[in-house]
């Protein structure tokens, strides 16, 4: 008797597990969680927005690094737009909303645009270092290896979102039971959903922050000896706005991380996963939300073109510059 009561708890617990495994998380954490899900999003959606407009509107997109700028731009925007009317309603309805079929379509989405960040905020760490060692040698960089760049950062994005909808990973409710997003792990799928899980983790987690560390400090070494004259310093003062947005960024994520590992490490050592703190979860959730708007803040206090461009004066119109310095943009 006590065996039968043991394996239906147990059945109870796996489809619990599998189908929404946060069901204790407290209501009022959820409403504080949409709120802050809706305010960080249209702020988001209002800063990308604006640098996706005057990309448009101005001669910037002209400029072979901004394509990659655009690029980060894109993904940024994309989660913005997917993730705080889908996440904040439900998040404040205390459930999900929009059904099982939304479900899987929100979170590959939302899994395709956390990892088209990540590779977007690498090529443009890569290409700050490929630029100034190619200076080193007095070569530049064709046109199409920026486009390639881009192209990469879409491939792997669709690659690494798509196995879960064959059963490689399961999407399901996150630790709020509110939103949709790749379980870690689900027991039901077993060696199937490490077996993806564990290359993702190193290919689109350790892999990515190892290289823009190491690529970040190759290239302030080559700038540092090789730019000397105004034209190059425009160049550090473009690298200095990546290498920020890419540490603010990649702290913003830090929360999320901590939050897989104390879901998916006790699994695979103890075979149990524990309850998640709710101040961790809600802070995981909100910080990706607002790292989505950290590259354009970056580019407002660190890159003098983006920023001028970013304030209005588009089309060539740099008022807001010394009149030397804005007939040198206009002549680029």
């Amino acid at each position: 008797m006590i065996n039968d009561w043991t394996v239906t708890m147990q059945s109870l617990y796996d489809y619990l597990e599998d189908d929404c495994p946060w069901y204790y998380f407290d209501s009022s954490y959820k409403i504080l969680l949409g709120v802050c899900l809706i305010l960080f999003g249209v702020f988001g959606v209002l800063l990308n927005s604006w640098l996706f407009a005057t990309f448009v509107h101005s001669h910037l997109i002209f400029f072979k690094s901004h394509i990659l700028v655009l690029n980060l731009c894109s993904a940024s925007l994309g989660r913005n737009l997917l993730g705080f009317p889908f996440s904040g309603a439900s998040a404040i309805a205390k459930r999900w909303l929009f059904g099982t079929a939304c479900c899987q379509l929100f979170a590959f989405l939302n899994q395709f645009f956390g990892v088209f960040q990540m590779f977007a905020i690498l090529t443009l760490v890569l290409e700050r270092y490929i630029q100034a060692k190619f200076y080193r040698h007095e070569k530049s960089l064709y046109l199409r290896i920026y486009w390639i760049l881009a192209g990469v950062c879409w491939v792997i994005s669709l690659v690494f979102a798509t196995p879960p909808l064959f059963g490689y990973g399961v999407y399901s409710c996150d630790s709020t039971g509110t939103i949709c997003s790749l379980l870690w792990p689900s027991l039901a799928s077993g060696l199937k959903q490490i077996g993806f899980c564990i290359p993702y983790v190193l290919i689109c987690g350790v892999l990515p922050v190892v290289a823009i560390f190491y690529y970040m400090g190759k290239a302030v070494r080559l700038e540092q000896i090789f730019y000397r004259n105004e034209i190059q310093r425009e160049q550090k003062r473009l690298t200095r706005s990546v290498h920020a947005l890419a540490v603010a960024t990649l702290a913003f994520w830090i929360p999320s991380a901590v939050l897989i590992g104390w879901q998916w490490v006790p699994l695979l050592i103890y075979g149990y996963r524990p309850h998640v703190p709710p101040v961790l979860a809600l802070i995981a959730s909100i910080a990706s939300e607002a790292a989505t708007s950290i590259p354009v803040l970056c580019y407002l206090v660190s890159d003098e073109r983006l920023r001028a461009a970013l304030l209005g004066r588009m089309r060539k119109h740099y008022a807001l510059l010394p009149p030397e310095r804005a007939k040198r943009f206009n002549r680029a």
